[in-house]
């Protein structure tokens, strides 16, 4: 059982330096309105949650590294969810996407994190998910407003839990949903074979045996996030899947595969 460990500025630094980005981009608009992600670091602690992780984009761009996109995960330590048996299974996150060169709003998202695998997920759905905020005009109070809507709807997020945990689905439904999702990895025109199908959907860990809607989502968004399984391609070699590394490319994935999840209840 793994347990989450709050990052020290050091090791946010060595994960994302642009956090400590302390102006932006020289050639973005007059009209933008920097917001350093550090300062939201900061307000995030004063409401008592910590980063658990940060990421970036892996790039040998000198601009890209000290002000490209970025996301920086935040946990409470307060604030979990339990299992049947009263155990911590899972801790809440959200997670914040910003950038110093000027593109876009500053994008929050929803997530769980099971301890049991170390595994992240994104919530997407009509009653939880993405939300953001404007650079300008930005507030601690309108973080703690936004914050405090998360934690409003936290017992939404329980229950959309206790639902796919509670539900189960058919061989054939599991293999529908495996093959929506290869397909959401790896676009709609993929010819997606039995083979393929029966990877994503094999588990690597006795808790996650089962046919629910909640085991079936853990087991695929892993492996399609994680890699590590084979694929045949065209020319009908095998060759490994790699992970996800791109940050806008593992969230769109997370949020897709939750609201493919949603199609089953």
């Amino acid at each position: 059982m793994q347990k989450l460990v709050t990052l020290t500025p050091e090791q946010i630094k060595e994960r994302a330096p642009q956090v400590y980005t302390t102006k932006p981009y020289d050639q973005v608009s007059e009209k933008y309105v920097f917001l350093p992600t550090h300062q939201i670091v900061d307000d995030m602690a004063k409401l008592g949650w910590q980063v658990s992780d940060a990421k970036t984009m892996k790039t040998k761009n000198p601009i890209q590294k000290k002000f490209g996109k970025h996301m920086v995960v935040f946990y409470h330590p307060d604030i979990f969810i339990k299992d049947d048996q009263g155990e911590i299974e899972a801790y809440p996150q959200i997670l914040i996407q910003n950038n110093a060169r000027g593109w876009g709003k500053l994008k929050f998202s929803v997530g769980i994190f099971r301890l049991i695998c170390s595994n992240g997920l994104i919530v997407k759905s009509k009653d939880l998910g993405e939300f953001s905020l404007r650079h300008f005009g930005y507030t601690f109070e309108d973080l703690q407003k936004l914050v405090q809507s998360v934690v409003e709807n936290l017992p939404k997020m329980v229950e959309k839990i206790n639902v796919f945990s509670h539900t189960m689905m058919t061989p054939d439904e599991q293999r529908s949903f495996a093959y929506k999702a290869i397909q959401a990895r790896f676009g709609e025109e993929r010819l997606v074979d039995d083979y393929e199908i029966n990877q994503v959907l094999t588990s690597t860990r006795a808790e996650d045996d089962g046919s629910s809607i909640w085991v079936t989502l853990n087991r695929v968004q892993e492996r399609l996030v994680r890699g590590g399984f084979t694929m045949i391609g065209a020319d009908k070699k095998e060759r490994k899947v790699r992970k996800i590394v791109n940050i806008q490319a593992d969230v769109a994935l997370n949020e897709k595969l939750f609201e493919l999840a949603e199609e089953y209840c």
